[in-house]
């Protein structure tokens, strides 16, 4: 007889109820008192069957009283039949017990079953009743393995788990150290690169303003400059994202509009459930259609949508007309942009 819940072992707590009823009144000779026989068959069927349909969190009495109720009914079975097949109501309330309960409790549920099993059975061989007895004890001892098994096996789980927890943090904690490692040589490189670049294009339009060169000359060296110090600002924010851990995708979206000139916010929805790559995927796209907008059609105003639809994330970055930008050679601004998106799973429209 199992125990444990889960529908199998329900079934198996319960099959064995109607083959004890029929095995005591069926084989056996009719009971000594009919209407006690009865009602002590309702109690005890009614504890055995509590005890079997064990709900997923049952109120603090169920077990107990499951428990008294099929003992008791099983003492009063064996006093108002002459069969003895009445004492498996015994031994399925100690198992139970013993699996159950706590020890001290499950001891006294065994020492009030063995009183009641002596008081009914007075008149019967000692030796009989002495063997009643230690099968009592050898059900709550088998409830109570049970019970210890059971535990030792949930400990062993959660050490599992405690470990993978561990194998986890290791790994995060490695990945973060590569991040700020490539964070050191990306910053290294462009910082010294671009910063160079800016200085050569200030000596560059100097000289063109000190040797008179004609005002679109110097406007498009200016405008290189201008770049040049836009991809240094680009690549320091790069720089900071993989130093840092993704940030919240409300304010991350907040600190970018705030930075963009004539740019607004709408959040239809918490994005609630993205993970940190998708969470990233958000605000890079947002971040690098503000930055296209801004180059491409400057002082117009950007709207920034960020709609939760279902189990789905949506964002738009929507501008309306700006003035005319200076033709400027095609850049991977969207083809980074999509090949991001299709990394999370996510897809791109521009």
């Amino acid at each position: 007889m199992i125990v444990e819940r889960g529908p199998l072992r329900v079934a198996g707590n319960l099959v064995w109820l109607p083959i004890v009823l029929v095995a005591a009144f069926v084989r056996e000779p009719p009971p000594v008192h009919p209407l006690g026989a009865v009602a002590a068959t309702a109690i005890a069927t009614t504890g055995w069957a509590l005890l079997g349909w064990m709900r997923e969190n049952p109120p603090v009495w169920w077990t107990p009283v499951g428990i008294a109720a099929t003992g008791l009914g099983g003492v009063a079975l064996l006093a108002t039949t002459r069969s003895t097949t009445p004492f498996a109501f015994l031994v399925y309330a100690v198992l139970v017990a013993g699996v159950r309960l706590p020890v001290t409790a499950a001891v006294g549920t065994l020492a009030g079953m063995v009183v009641g099993l002596v008081a009914v059975s007075l008149g019967s061989a000692p030796a009989v009743v002495a063997v009643f007895v230690l099968l009592l004890v050898a059900a709550l001892l088998f409830g109570m393995g049970r019970r210890e098994s059971a535990s030792r096996a949930e400990q062993r789980e959660l050490a599992v788990v405690a470990t993978a927890r561990a194998h986890e943090e290791h790994a995060r904690a490695a990945a973060l150290d590569e991040r700020a490692r490539i964070a050191r040589d990306v910053h290294d490189v462009l910082a010294h690169s671009l910063s160079a670049l800016a200085v050569q294009l200030q000596g560059a339009r100097l000289m063109l303003l000190r040797d008179g060169a004609p005002p679109d000359t110097v406007a498009q060296v200016e405008r290189a400059q201008r770049l040049a110090a836009d991809g240094l600002a680009e690549a320091r924010k790069a720089v900071a994202a993989l130093r840092s851990e993704p940030v919240d995708v409300i304010e991350g979206l907040r600190a970018l509009v705030a930075d963009a000139p004539d740019a607004t916010l709408q959040i239809d929805g918490e994005p609630a459930g993205l993970a940190a790559g998708e969470r990233e995927t958000v605000l890079r796209t947002a971040q690098e259609a503000l930055t296209n907008a801004r180059r491409h059609a400057p002082g117009a105003p950007v709207h920034v949508r960020l709609t939760r639809r279902g189990a789905a994330t949506e964002l738009v970055v929507h501008d309306r007309g700006g003035a005319p930008a200076p033709r400027q050679p095609g850049g991977y601004g969207l083809t980074g942009m999509a090949e991001r998106a299709a990394l999370a799973g996510a897809e791109l429209e521009a």
